[in-house]
């Protein structure tokens, strides 16, 4: 985000794009790592490892009601 002149579009976000407004928005470093852990986890991605933000935070939420 900050020194990127890639335009955001919240249905195809790259790692780094959500690595970075996570971090923005909860106010903490979340790594890339995390967000690529999550992708081979299962995370719903389009063709080209690209996320729709509304659909990972679904995603997000009902994994975390899976436990651990």
């Amino acid at each position: 985000m900050e020194g990127s002149n890639e335009e955001l579009n919240p249905n195809a976000m790259t790692a780094e794009q959500t690595a970075a407004l996570f971090s923005k928005l909860r106010r903490r470093r979340v790594p890339v790592a995390e967000i690529e852990a999550d992708i081979e986890d299962g995370a719903p991605t389009n063709g080209s490892d690209r996320l729709n933000l509304l659909t990972y935070t679904a995603w997000m939420l009902k994994e975390t009601g899976r436990g651990e």
